[in-house]
Order: C-alpha cells, then sequence, then structure tokens
C-alpha cells in the first residue's frame, strides 16, 4: 500500500527523534468479505393452511367486527419446544379483510420450519380495510387477533385438535416468540411488542423488520435484538428503515443490539408473492423475485441462529470481523450497533477545534437539512423537521490528511466511523467507489494503518441525479434524487497489534489513494 504525505512525516520525524518508527499491518489492506449461511433442506416441509372463520372482536359500540382466523403454518418434524415465529404481511393488495396476502410469505414459512421453528403467517387485514366499523388505535384490532391466534396455538400445543393441518403438539415453546413484519406489518409487530410488554408479558425475543414503516420513531423502541432490511430501489418507504436504525442506535441505555441491511438491487414488493406491482425506482443491477426470497430466507435464518438459537454472532454482528460487503453472496451496506460502545467523536460546531487537517484538504461543519443547497441526501436530514450534524470533507490531491483526537481504545473490540460518499459531489468520480488510509498512533509514537479499499460498503458510490422540484411561489428547489446511506465502517482493533490500544493519540484519515473526493463523516464508536 502507498503511505501518505503525513504517514511518511511521521515515520521520518519518529526515526530521527529516537520514537518507534510507524509500521504497516502486514495484511495491509481491510479485507472484503461475504456473510455466509447455509440453509436447511426444506423440500420435505408442507406449509399448511388452516381457516377457524371469524374470531370474537367487537367495535367501542358493541358491533361486531369482521375477523378471519385464516393463515398458514409449518412446524419442524420432531419432539419439540421450536421457538415460534410470527410473520406479519403488509398493506398492499388488500382490497378485502378477507383477502389472504399472508400466503405471499409460503416461502419464509416452509423455510423456517426446515430451520427449527414453528412459523405461521396470518391474516391482519382487520387493521388495513375495516373502517366501516370504526378506527383501531395503534393496531389493537390486529393485536386481537394475534391474542386469539396464540390462544388457537396454545390449545394445539397442549395436544387438542384445532384444525391447524400439522401436528402441533409438544412443538411450541410460546415463551419464545419472534416477529417478522414486512412494510406496515414491521409497525405492527413493534406494536405487538409494546402491547405484550405493557400487559406484563415476556414472550417477544426479537424483531425483523422488513422494509419497516416508521411507528416507532417517537418512542423508545423495543429493547430487544431488531434487525432491519431495506432494499436499494425501494419505491414505497425507501427511508423509513435507514432513519429507524439510525434513531434506534442513539437511544440511550438500550441492551439489545440492533443491525441495519440496505440490500443492492432489491424492492419493497419482491418480500412478499402476492405483491405484485414492482415498485422498483430503476431498472439497474435488480434482483430477481427469487434472488429476493433466497436473500430474505437466509438473513432470517441467520439471524434467528443467533438471537433464537444461541449460536456465536458472526458476519455483520461479529464486532471482531468487518462489516461484508456481501451476505450470502448479494451486495449489501450493512451496520451494526452493540450495546456498550462508547461514542468517541459527534459532529459539531465546537469540536473542529479538536480535527487538524494537512494538505489540499476542506473539512467543515454541516447542520444537514432538507433545504441546505449541499444535495448529500441522507434520511436523517430528508424531512424538514429533521437536522443531521455532520462533518464534510473533501480533497484535491494524494497528500492530504484529516487527524482526529482519540483516547483509551483497550477493552473495545472495533473503530467503527458513519461514513459515506458524496455522490453529488464532483470531486467524486462519476461512479467510482472511494479508498482511503486509517492511521492510529500511540502516544508513544508508533503508528498503524490500514488501507480501506475501493469495494468496502462504507466507501460505495450510489447512483442519482439532481432533481428540479418546482414550488408554489417560491424559487425552484435542487434536490438529489437517490440514497447516500451513512454507512457504519468496522475496523476490528485486533488489527492494530503493534500500537499500545490504551494511549492512543490520534486517529489519521490519510486521503492517499484517490485524486480527489467528497465524503461525508458523523458519529464515531469504539464497540464492545
Amino acid at each position: 500500500m502507498k503511505k501518505s504525505f503525513l504517514a511518511l512525516f511521521l515515520a521520518l520525524v519518529f526515526v530521527l527523534t529516537g520514537c518507534a518508527s510507524q509500521t504497516i499491518h502486514e495484511d495491509g489492506t481491510l479485507p472484503l468479505l461475504d456473510m455466509p449461511y447455509a440453509l436447511a433442506n426444506a423440500s420435505r416441509v408442507t406449509v399448511s393452511e388452516f381457516d377457524f372463520g371469524e374470531g370474537d372482536l367487537r367495535n367501542s359500540l358493541g358491533t361486531p367486527v369482521p375477523c378471519p382466523l385464516d393463515g398458514i403454518i409449518a412446524a419442524p418434524d420432531g419432539p419439540g419446544p421450536y421457538p415460534l415465529v410470527v410473520v406479519l404481511h403488509g398493506l398492499r393488495n388488500v382490497t378485502s379483510v378477507y383477502d389472504p396476502v399472508y400466503i405471499g410469505f409460503d416461502y419464509l414459512v416452509q423455510q423456517l420450519a426446515a430451520e427449527g421453528y414453528v412459523a405461521i403467517a396470518f391474516n391482519v387485514n382487520i387493521d388495513y380495510h375495516c373502517w366501516d366499523f370504526g378506527e383501531s388505535s395503534n393496531y389493537d384490532w390486529a393485536y386481537q387477533v394475534y391474542e386469539q391466534q396464540l390462544a388457537l396455538l396454545e390449545r394445539a400445543n397442549a395436544g387438542s385438535e384445532t384444525g391447524h393441518g400439522v401436528d402441533l403438539q409438544g412443538k411450541i415453546d410460546l415463551d419464545q416468540i419472534h416477529l417478522i413484519g414486512h412494510s406496515r406489518g414491521g409497525e405492527m409487530a413493534d406494536m405487538f411488542y409494546r402491547r405484550d410488554h405493557d400487559a406484563g408479558h415476556d414472550r417477544t425475543r426479537s424483531i425483523i423488520g422488513l422494509a419497516p414503516g416508521m411507528l416507532a420513531e417517537l418512542e423508545p423502541h423495543p429493547d430487544i435484538p431488531t434487525g432491519i432490511i431495506l432494499g436499494e430501489l425501494d419505491g414505497d418507504t425507501s427511508e423509513a428503515g435507514q432513519l429507524l436504525y439510525d434513531y434506534i442506535r442513539k437511544q440511550p441505555e438500550r441492551t439489545a443490539p440492533v443491525s441495519f441491511t440496505y440490500i443492492r438491487g432489491a424492492n419493497h414488493a419482491f418480500f412478499n408473492r402476492t405483491f405484485l406491482w414492482d415498485d422498483a425506482r430503476s431498472e439497474v443491477d435488480r434482483l430477481t423475485r427469487e434472488q429476493q426470497e433466497d436473500f430474505t430466507m437466509r438473513y432470517t435464518a441467520a439471524f434467528l441462529s443467533v438471537f433464537a438459537k444461541g449460536k456465536e454472532p458472526f458476519g455483520t454482528w461479529d464486532t471482531n470481523e468487518p462489516q461484508p460487503v456481501t451476505m450470502f453472496g448479494y451486495p449489501v451496506t450493512a451496520s451494526s450497533f452493540v450495546p456498550g460502545s462508547r461514542l468517541l467523536l459527534a459532529p459539531s460546531e465546537k469540536g473542529l477545534k479538536d480535527i487538524s487537517t494537512a494538505g489540499d484538504v476542506e473539512i467543515r461543519y454541516l447542520l444537514k437539512t432538507w433545504l441546505d443547497d449541499v444535495l448529500f441526501n441522507h434520511p436523517g436530514a430528508n424531512m424538514n423537521d429533521r437536522e443531521l450534524p455532520l462533518y464534510s470533507i473533501r480533497w484535491t490531491d494524494k497528500n492530504g490528511g484529516v487527524k482526529l483526537p482519540a483516547g483509551d481504545f483497550s477493552g473495545f473490540t472495533a473503530l467503527t466511523l458513519y461514513i459515506a460518499v458524496d455522490s453529488s459531489d464532483s470531486l467524486n468520480a462519476d461512479g467510482e467507489d472511494q479508498s482511503l488510509t486509517i492511521t492510529i498512533s500511540d502516544k508513544s509514537g508508533a503508528a498503524q494503518s490500514i488501507l480501506i479499499p475501493k469495494g468496502t460498503s462504507a466507501l460505495a458510490w450510489h447512483d442519482g441525479n439532481e432533481l428540479t422540484v418546482e414550488l408554489f411561489e417560491a424559487p425552484d428547489l435542487i434536490v438529489w434524487e437517490g440514497f447516500m446511506p451513512l454507512v457504519a465502517l468496522r475496523i476490528p482493533l485486533r488489527l492494530f497489534d503493534e500500537i499500545d490500544l490504551s494511549s492512543v493519540s490520534e486517529i489519521t484519515l490519510d486521503l492517499d489513494q484517490t485524486d480527489s473526493g467528497a465524503i461525508m463523516l458523523s458519529e464515531i464508536y469504539l464497540e464492545a
């Protein structure tokens, strides 16, 4: 790898003064990793459809409300008990309370049963299409359907013949429930946890949101392991998942991990087979429905292997490894947050005084809002009531660098920077990823560097273009059409094995790999 001007200068100073000279780690480059997961054979698993007719539900006036108790279910062979996975569908394609939208998750129910879970998806249209009977508050009606479905499962688990079409006796651990929600179903999963928690139930152990909505943004999110998936080409909830992740990871005193995966080429519809309208915002490099289903099965099985079955964290959840650039062979940008991490840097105007630059580098504090002339487009600044503090870093030669303050890194496993390429800035070559070198120095003068290569998700280029929005009786507004996620660049501290991590003096971003560029830097954490 190349040494920057700053690195060469430091090395010369250290040699002349008798201090330890800078060393480059023998590996030299942050590896670009895949996160694999092998699926169990699901060919012998049968998905059973069931229909228990109308449930018992009335509105505030005592009028019966139609609430079909139908759905699909699958269970593993062999004695249980197995954790229960509940899949909650979204709103699209619902024209009647009786529409079997849940059938669109038959592929996922089948695979999860093969992985060792009792998996069920059932009708929750009652909160999407019952306006003639009043209004449900915070998915109250759907939660009542949920409770009635659980009561039927409890009877089946005890040996009663309920009509599910599959042997469930002794198969279900009803104290180990994991919720998967798609779109509005992601909001519903969040609310089901809240209602359970308020009622004193401790049965919901994790939540996975597939392109989820944003119901939970204004309140503390359930403090249980949470996985959020968003498709790059999502034309429906294209920003909610990232916003939700950013919101959750900044909640104080959280004790459970949260992760966010942005799948390149995925859209909103292809999670559910009944969602026929293809809403992808682009035809470029897109996943097929079969590929998106394959990713969904592998992700959910991998997530549950850790947070339901207790497998050692791996891939995106393992802070001893860099974030993967692909999962199961599919390109992603991935982030995760582990409780116990320490905030090392948060952008602020005052904080600029503790940062120095060398070479032709400009750094400035930016409180990004949707009206700024800076076109960088991240959901944290897309709405008119949101502000996103950032450091904007721009350079025009390979001799530049940015020095950031540090401290005691001992007891932590990784250094994580939330960072993004500003694709709207002409200093970035069109369509090209960025690359840089990160050097950590200790107070004795020793230093080590790791090259962050092109292909690293956090420095990836994201397509987009300028869009003119005509405003009534106001100047036209120029915005950027395209998503630029701030992604976790995670560098395991085990790679820095020749410096004293208990007395780190500075972190240097050596901008030594490209002739020019523009990136945005958000928080920096030391991960536990």
